[in-house]
Protein backbone atom coordinates (compact mmCIF):
# COMPACT_ATOMS: atom_id res chain seq x y z
CA UNK A 1 0.00 0.00 0.00
CA UNK A 2 1.24 3.48 -0.91
CA UNK A 3 -0.69 6.59 0.08
CA UNK A 4 -2.05 8.57 -2.88
CA UNK A 5 -0.97 5.79 -5.26
CA UNK A 6 -2.77 5.67 -8.59
CA UNK A 7 -5.22 2.79 -8.53
CA UNK A 8 -6.82 1.01 -11.45
CA UNK A 9 -10.39 1.91 -12.31
CA UNK A 10 -13.12 -0.72 -12.37
CA UNK A 11 -13.03 -0.57 -16.19
CA UNK A 12 -9.29 -1.28 -16.19
CA UNK A 13 -9.69 -4.22 -13.78
CA UNK A 14 -12.56 -5.70 -15.83
CA UNK A 15 -10.57 -5.29 -19.05
CA UNK A 16 -7.57 -7.05 -17.52
CA UNK A 17 -9.83 -9.81 -16.20
CA UNK A 18 -11.63 -10.38 -19.53
CA UNK A 19 -8.41 -10.38 -21.56
CA UNK A 20 -6.67 -12.69 -19.07
CA UNK A 21 -9.50 -15.25 -19.00
CA UNK A 22 -9.92 -14.84 -22.77
CA UNK A 23 -6.26 -15.78 -23.12
CA UNK A 24 -6.93 -18.93 -21.06
CA UNK A 25 -5.23 -17.53 -17.97
CA UNK A 26 -6.29 -16.72 -14.45
CA UNK A 27 -5.98 -13.48 -12.53
CA UNK A 28 -4.87 -12.85 -8.98
CA UNK A 29 -5.92 -9.32 -8.11
CA UNK A 30 -3.65 -7.95 -5.41
CA UNK A 31 -5.13 -5.29 -3.13
CA UNK A 32 -2.66 -4.22 -0.47
CA UNK A 33 -4.07 -3.24 2.92
CA UNK A 34 -3.29 0.06 4.62
CA UNK A 35 -0.94 -0.06 7.65
CA UNK A 36 -3.95 -0.50 9.97
CA UNK A 37 -5.20 -3.52 7.97
CA UNK A 38 -8.14 -1.79 6.25
CA UNK A 39 -8.60 -1.72 2.51
CA UNK A 40 -8.38 1.84 1.21
CA UNK A 41 -11.86 3.29 0.48
CA UNK A 42 -10.93 4.03 -3.17
CA UNK A 43 -10.04 0.35 -3.62
CA UNK A 44 -13.24 -0.72 -1.89
CA UNK A 45 -15.27 1.32 -4.39
CA UNK A 46 -13.47 -0.26 -7.36
CA UNK A 47 -13.99 -3.75 -5.92
CA UNK A 48 -17.71 -3.04 -5.40
CA UNK A 49 -18.05 -1.92 -9.03
CA UNK A 50 -16.22 -5.03 -10.28
CA UNK A 51 -18.42 -7.16 -8.01
CA UNK A 52 -21.57 -5.57 -9.42
CA UNK A 53 -20.35 -6.26 -12.96
CA UNK A 54 -19.57 -9.88 -12.00
CA UNK A 55 -23.09 -10.33 -10.55
CA UNK A 56 -24.46 -9.71 -14.05
CA UNK A 57 -21.67 -11.12 -16.22
CA UNK A 58 -19.99 -13.74 -14.03
CA UNK A 59 -21.12 -16.67 -16.18
CA UNK A 60 -18.78 -15.36 -18.89
CA UNK A 61 -15.82 -15.69 -16.49
CA UNK A 62 -16.43 -18.50 -13.99
CA UNK A 63 -15.71 -22.00 -15.30
CA UNK A 64 -14.86 -20.78 -18.80
CA UNK A 65 -11.82 -21.25 -21.00
CA UNK A 66 -10.18 -18.90 -23.44
CA UNK A 67 -12.40 -18.25 -26.41
CA UNK A 68 -11.98 -18.93 -30.04
CA UNK A 69 -11.00 -15.31 -30.72
CA UNK A 70 -7.74 -14.41 -29.02
CA UNK A 71 -7.80 -11.25 -26.89
CA UNK A 72 -7.00 -7.83 -28.31
CA UNK A 73 -7.04 -4.36 -26.75
CA UNK A 74 -10.72 -3.99 -27.75
CA UNK A 75 -12.21 -7.45 -27.19
CA UNK A 76 -11.84 -10.88 -25.67
CA UNK A 77 -13.83 -14.10 -25.80
CA UNK A 78 -14.44 -16.98 -23.42
CA UNK A 79 -16.39 -20.20 -23.84
CA UNK A 80 -18.19 -22.95 -21.99
CA UNK A 81 -20.48 -25.71 -23.25
CA UNK A 82 -22.28 -24.49 -26.36
CA UNK A 83 -21.74 -20.81 -25.58
CA UNK A 84 -19.12 -18.30 -26.66
CA UNK A 85 -19.01 -15.06 -24.69
CA UNK A 86 -17.73 -12.04 -26.61
CA UNK A 87 -16.39 -9.27 -24.34
CA UNK A 88 -16.51 -5.97 -26.20
CA UNK A 89 -14.24 -3.66 -24.23
CA UNK A 90 -14.27 -0.79 -26.72
CA UNK A 91 -16.97 -0.46 -29.35
CA UNK A 92 -15.83 0.54 -32.80
CA UNK A 93 -18.10 2.71 -34.92
CA UNK A 94 -21.01 0.44 -35.73
CA UNK A 95 -20.50 -3.26 -35.22
CA UNK A 96 -17.83 -5.75 -34.20
CA UNK A 97 -16.57 -8.00 -36.99
CA UNK A 98 -14.95 -11.33 -36.17
CA UNK A 99 -13.47 -14.19 -38.21
CA UNK A 100 -15.88 -16.99 -39.11
CA UNK A 101 -16.16 -20.16 -37.02
CA UNK A 102 -17.12 -23.70 -38.07
CA UNK A 103 -20.30 -23.73 -35.98
CA UNK A 104 -23.73 -22.20 -36.45
CA UNK A 105 -24.85 -19.42 -34.10
CA UNK A 106 -28.45 -20.20 -33.12
CA UNK A 107 -29.01 -17.41 -30.60
CA UNK A 108 -27.47 -14.30 -29.08
CA UNK A 109 -28.12 -12.06 -26.09
CA UNK A 110 -26.46 -9.32 -24.09
CA UNK A 111 -25.91 -10.67 -20.57
CA UNK A 112 -26.82 -7.35 -18.96
CA UNK A 113 -30.05 -7.22 -20.97
CA UNK A 114 -30.89 -6.09 -24.43
CA UNK A 115 -30.69 -7.57 -27.86
CA UNK A 116 -27.66 -8.44 -29.90
CA UNK A 117 -27.95 -8.64 -33.66
CA UNK A 118 -25.65 -11.24 -35.16
CA UNK A 119 -25.02 -11.77 -38.83
CA UNK A 120 -23.05 -14.91 -39.67
CA UNK A 121 -21.63 -15.68 -43.11
CA UNK A 122 -19.05 -18.18 -44.30
CA UNK A 123 -16.35 -15.51 -44.02
CA UNK A 124 -17.25 -13.47 -40.92
CA UNK A 125 -19.48 -12.77 -37.94
CA UNK A 126 -20.84 -9.31 -37.29
CA UNK A 127 -22.27 -8.33 -33.90
CA UNK A 128 -24.31 -5.19 -33.26
CA UNK A 129 -25.75 -3.94 -29.98
CA UNK A 130 -27.76 -0.75 -29.62
CA UNK A 131 -25.78 1.94 -27.78
CA UNK A 132 -28.38 1.96 -24.98
CA UNK A 133 -27.53 -1.69 -24.19
CA UNK A 134 -23.74 -1.33 -24.26
CA UNK A 135 -21.71 -1.34 -21.05
CA UNK A 136 -18.91 1.26 -21.14
CA UNK A 137 -16.65 -1.16 -19.24
CA UNK A 138 -17.38 -4.45 -21.04
CA UNK A 139 -20.47 -5.48 -23.00
CA UNK A 140 -20.78 -9.27 -22.91
CA UNK A 141 -22.65 -10.93 -25.76
CA UNK A 142 -23.45 -14.64 -25.33
CA UNK A 143 -23.53 -16.57 -28.60
CA UNK A 144 -25.38 -19.90 -28.45
CA UNK A 145 -23.97 -22.49 -30.86
CA UNK A 146 -25.39 -25.63 -32.41
CA UNK A 147 -22.31 -27.56 -31.21
CA UNK A 148 -19.60 -27.64 -28.55
CA UNK A 149 -17.80 -24.27 -28.32
CA UNK A 150 -14.59 -26.00 -27.21
CA UNK A 151 -14.29 -27.64 -30.63
CA UNK A 152 -13.99 -24.25 -32.35
CA UNK A 153 -10.29 -23.61 -33.08
CA UNK A 154 -8.68 -20.46 -31.68
CA UNK A 155 -8.15 -17.60 -34.13
CA UNK A 156 -6.34 -14.29 -34.13
CA UNK A 157 -8.46 -11.17 -34.57
CA UNK A 158 -6.79 -8.57 -36.70
CA UNK A 159 -7.26 -4.90 -35.89
CA UNK A 160 -9.20 -4.42 -39.10
CA UNK A 161 -11.55 -7.32 -38.27
CA UNK A 162 -12.81 -5.71 -35.07
CA UNK A 163 -13.52 -2.31 -36.63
Amino acid sequence: WKPDDKIKSAAEVISILARTVGGDGNLLLDVGPMPDGRIEPRQVEVLKQVGAWMQVNGESIYGTRGGPWKPTATLASTRKGRTIYVHVLKWPDGSVKLPAIPAKIIGAKVLAGGEAEVRQTESAIEISVAPAHRDAMDTVVALQLDSDAMKVPAREVTASASK
